[in-house]
């Protein structure tokens, strides 16, 4: 008895002195970043007021709770709204601060990026995911995947819409006729997933084709999920990520394998095809009309498999969901405000019968309304992380005001909060929540509406986005006169699969014309 309390005691001991230096240090560390702000001319920053002072766990809660409520942006906007727009956290022991400041999001993103990385953070979370590429690298090797990926966006690509055409006929195709009920999310979803599939891979995944027995297609798109959600998750849990995806058998090292197999079966049949073409001599038959297809060039470029794995996983993550789920929550949208989609109707009407290019489509302003007011309000990506690699000032977050500049230290994280930022009443005015695509009339680009970041790392299929998600709208407006509202939930409820889609689906029905 004597020696298990003599042992109790000692456990209790170390945990106590260790807890003891762990705070001495936190305090040696308080100070040495006091004196160094003061002498750098800047001030305190504006915190928020933990339960959990150590490691911050209480935010973890609220967020967690935010999610499993379809809310996921709620905290971040509470405490936004009562600390003021950039505010010092704590993330599992790393200082983070949250932000919805214009002006420091551009000093990220642009004026001081250099200062900034994503591979501190990205790379351990994603690593085992997504591989090594333009998500994962900073520097060269992020400058060198982008080269790569370049041409891929550049203009004769997002003007090429036969084949999006063609993809988009066959979601048609499956709205029912007769009013009756549609969740049309999955059917987004999915001809985005075909559509991507085409221009990087050079073959679509065909999961809209009723006719086809696609299982690969259907099962790339359910574990891709998976590991994102438990990526996702990762990012929340911080330095405690191991919790959630750890072990070289665990659950999501497997999911992860999976889709990884999936992508490499396009890679080998890719570097097959060009062994024939250059043994024959003939000219490899590319089965589609886009003129740079990546994983082609990749294969031309490399024999580095993995080389070529990782890079097209890292550009196949963030074309696949996003802008079917943008055009979805457009739907969504529409169907609550017949009045927007009878504008837009009365538009495409005046355009007549003109063909749909990509330059006849940025004539459609209205149309471009909607698309922007619906990504300032239901944005499939709510904002974005970076880590400080050098001290640098950021303009704003300090003092009583929260308006004077403070100091970031290497390792510090910023949390870019768009969402908050884009409903800003002091930016978009009293009525910054409602649904008013007629508030862009007159409006210039800003560093208050970066939906697709801004800076270097500005997402290079931006142009990409508009043009499809135009040219659906079009083709919606020509075939039906309404869209209905199927959904007892009025109110957006989101679900993070990395991304925010809605909880509940999108159920409509469309009323042919």
């Amino acid at each position: 008895m004597f020696s298990i309390a003599r042992l109790l005691f000692r456990v209790l001991s170390t945990l106590c002195t260790s807890v003891a230096i762990y705070i001495i240090l936190l305090v040696a560390k308080e100070i040495r970043y006091r004196v160094a702000a003061k002498k750098a001319g800047c001030s305190t920053p504006v915190r928020y007021l933990h339960k959990d002072p150590i490691f911050g766990i209480d935010l973890f809660v609220r967020r967690a709770k935010d999610m499993k409520a379809g809310n996921s942006m709620a905290t971040d906007r509470e405490i936004l709204d009562m600390y003021g727009k950039t505010v010092l956290t704590n993330n599992f022991g790393t200082k983070q601060y949250i932000t919805m400041d214009s002006a420091n999001m551009q000093t990220v993103l642009a004026t001081e990026v250099d200062r900034f990385g994503n591979a501190p953070l990205n790379y351990k979370m994603c690593k085992p995911f997504l591989g090594e590429g333009i998500i994962t690298f900073d520097g060269p090797q992020w400058k060198h995947s982008r080269q790569l990926l370049n041409p891929v966006f550049a203009r004769a690509q997002v003007a090429e819409l036969s084949s999006f055409e063609v993809h988009l006929r066959k979601m048609i195709s499956q709205i029912p006729r007769d009013g009756s009920t549609v969740d049309i999310q999955p059917l987004c979803k999915m001809l985005f997933l075909d559509s991507s599939t085409e221009f990087i891979f050079g073959k679509s995944a065909n999961s809209l084709d009723t006719e086809s027995n696609n299982t690969i297609a259907r099962r790339l798109s359910i574990v891709f999920d998976e590991a994102l959600q438990t990526m996702f998750m990762r990012y929340m849990l911080g330095n405690l990520k191991f919790l959630v995806g750890g072990g070289h058998n665990g659950k999501w090292k497997k999911t992860c394998g999976e889709v990884q197999s999936i992508i490499d079966g396009f890679v080998s049949e890719e570097y097959e095809r060009q062994a024939v073409a250059s043994k024959t001599g003939k000219e490899d038959d590319v089965g589609t009309p886009y003129k740079y297809v990546l994983l082609k060039e990749l294969v031309r470029s490399t024999d580095d498999r993995i080389l070529v794995r990782n890079e097209l996983m890292n550009v196949f993550f963030p074309a696949r969901d996003t802008a079917g789920i943008l055009t979805s929550n457009i739907i969504f949208l529409l169907a609550r405000y017949p009045a927007v989609w009878k504008r837009i109707r009365s538009e495409v009407q005046n355009f007549g019968d003109q063909k749909l290019t990509f330059e006849s489509l940025k004539t459609l302003k209205y149309i471009h309304y909607v698309m922007n007011e619906t990504l300032r309000l239901q944005t499939p990506v709510g904002g974005s992380w970076k880590t400080c690699i050098s001290q640098c000032i950021l303009p704003h977050g300090g003092g009583s005001s929260g308006q004077e500049p403070i100091l970031l230290q290497p390792g510090d994280e910023v949390r870019m909060s768009f969402t908050p930022m884009h409903t800003d009443p002091e930016i978009w005015g009293k009525d910054a929540a409602e649904f008013k695509p007629e508030r862009w009339v007159g409006l210039k680009q800003s560093w208050n509406f970066i939906p697709f970041m801004g800076g270097r790392r500005i997402c290079p299929a931006q142009q990409n986005v508009y043009t499809d998600v135009a040219y659906i709208l079009v083709r919606l407006a020509r075939e039906f006169k309404a869209i209905e509202n199927r959904d007892e939930q009025f109110e957006y409820v989101d679900n993070i699969v990395f991304v925010r889609e809605s909880k509940n689906g999108v159920k409509v029905a469309f009323i042919p014309v």
